[in-house]
């Protein structure tokens, strides 16, 4: 008889293992994201502030840039003005004029001296010394520029180095009219790149730093830091210059510098209402050398916190590894020891034990559902001869011999055939009739005969069987034992009609009992 083993928990057993890796890995991509998530944020606010701070810087330099420039273009304003009416003819004129401009220069921040120059490019008058040497500035750009354009407007010139004192300056001027319109001369303001220079040194930038102010054309003012070639350089082919400038006045983006390659968060400006452009960079370095140190601690914490988590996982993963497999060791030894339990160990069939037990269980059925349950008792003929004749070992062959074609000739699932005990073997056949229970021993008897089992012993030289059948309909609680007696009865009425035959009866469910106890009574008087 073959038997069901209880119901495995080995799956959630597995499935708690994919829970618990599953969960693992969760903790520790959640713990990824988040730290990727936050480093992200952290990076965007460094961006921003590095955005922000340039942009103040910028602004800063915007404002100094056009204060300067507004004095020095009032001052040449009024002075031009002062010439178109009054003439710079006589002496008298001259020396007011200069004194004029000696004052302006000190009283006015950011201006090195101011100049006059008649239509040759002479000195008429200016804020230096008596014993400046005289010289003649024709061959400049902006004197040219005022000579060839009847534009009255300011204009702010590239840097040249002054012939005076020989810095560095930037040339503001404005040009002077005759009364018929014509050209008369020009009126010159000098600015000192130092000037410029000095107070980008006072503005908050990292080494690396770069703050500059630049024409509209690309030529450099003043930097810082400064440059060598600071007059000759001009940053037009940048991308602030030829990408971004033309899309927008103002703005911020990164930047890689043409001049010394550094990369950095620049702020852009085209200052109101003059050609110049302010701007101001943070390296890239300066922006995020906090952050990367930030970014290697969370990166260095998160690596080792996902370690710990993937060697716990590995332990539990094991853990519940080896607790699967001693869970499967004992199903399986729980499965062996029910087979040890309810099956014969030799013939493999059912025990008495299980055999009784599915008795109980079947009759009960029978009696609630009113259906048919039978019997079948049979017993070996002449088997203590066949053990004597031809030993124990051949006597336990037979006897497997006899269960295989037991189980070969029982087909149902609900039946159950059995050893009884000794050489006797019983077998249950629920909602079976007796018609349907004496065809079943029939085929038995029938398979025995007709395996030619050798038996000396036997009259008729081969195995054979006697069998006992009885069905019962609807029986009552506990008849099985009356069904049982009546069984071997019949047993032994065909051991006693000759042995290999087949004998059986009805027994009504109500009389089952009643006619055992009878029949046991009439053994007794006999």
């Amino acid at each position: 008889m073959k038997f069901l083993s209880p119901v495995s928990t080995i799956l959630p057993r597995i499935l708690l293992t994919k829970a618990v890796v599953g969960f693992i890995s969760l903790v520790c991509l959640s713990l990824i994201l988040a730290t990727a998530w936050q480093m992200r944020q952290s990076r965007s606010e460094r961006f921003a502030n590095a955005e922000m701070t340039v942009y103040n810087i910028v602004r800063a330099a915007e404002q100094h840039a056009q204060d300067t420039v507004k004095q020095a273009d009032n001052t040449l304003r009024d002075l031009v003005e002062r010439i178109e009416n009054d003439g710079v003819s006589s002496n008298d004129q001259k020396a007011r004029l200069k004194k004029l401009m000696a004052q302006n220069v000190v009283n006015i921040e950011g201006i090195q001296g101011i100049f006059i120059y008649n239509e040759q490019g002479n000195w008429v008058a200016n804020s230096f010394p008596e014993d400046t040497k005289t010289r003649n500035n024709s061959d400049r750009a902006y004197f040219i520029y005022h000579r060839d354009h009847a534009d009255e407007s300011l204009h702010i010139g590239s840097i040249v180095k002054s012939r005076t004192t020989g810095d560095m300056i930037i040339p503001i001027s404005r040009r002077i009219n005759a009364a018929d319109g014509n050209f008369a001369g020009v009126a010159l303001a000098t600015i000192p790149v130092t000037y410029f220079q000095n107070f980008f040194e006072r503005l908050d930038v990292d080494n690396k730093g770069v703050i500059f102010l630049a024409l509209n054309n690309g030529d450099l003012l003043a930097r810082r830091p400064t440059l060598t070639k600071l007059q000759t350089t001009n940053v037009s082919k940048g991308e602030i210059f030829s990408i971004y400038l033309p899309r927008n006045d103002s703005g911020t983006a990164v930047v890689k510098s043409i001049v010394d390659g550094v990369e950095r968060v620049y702020a852009y400006r085209r200052l109101s209402r003059l050609p110049i452009v302010a701007a101001a960079g943070v390296s890239f370095e300066h922006v995020f050398a906090p952050w990367w140190t930030y970014a290697y601690r969370s990166i260095a914490m998160i690596s080792i916190i996902v370690l710990a988590l993937a060697f716990l996982g590995i332990l539990l993963y094991r853990q519940i590894q080896q607790l699967v497999v001693a869970e499967g060791e004992l199903i399986d030894a729980k499965n062996e020891l029910d087979v040890i339990a309810h099956t014969d160990s030799l013939t493999r069939l059912a025990n008495r034990r299980c055999f009784d037990q599915n008795l109980h269980k079947e009759w009960g059925r029978a009696g609630r559902s009113q259906s048919d349950i039978a019997l079948i008792l049979l017993d070996i003929d002449w088997f203590k001869q066949f053990n004597d004749h031809y030993g124990h070992l051949q006597g336990d062959k037979c006897l497997k011999q006899i269960a295989d074609l037991m189980e070969l000739n029982v087909k149902r699932p609900i039946d159950l055939p059995a050893r009884f005990g000794g050489e006797e073997f019983v077998i249950l056949l629920p909602e079976t009739n007796l018609e349907g229970a004496l065809y079943v021993a029939e085929k038995i008897r029938s398979a025995v005969i007709n395996a030619h089992i050798e038996h000396s012993g036997s009259p008729i030289r081969k195995v054979t069987i006697s069998v006992g059948v009885v069905a019962v309909n609807a029986p009552e609680k506990d008849g099985y034992t009356a069904a049982l007696a009546e069984a071997d009865r019949l047993l032994y009425c065909a051991k006693n009609k000759g042995r290999n035959r087949v004998e059986g009866r009805f027994l009504h469910n109500c009389f089952a009992a009643r006619e055992f106890n009878q029949s046991q009574s009439k053994q007794t008087e006999v």
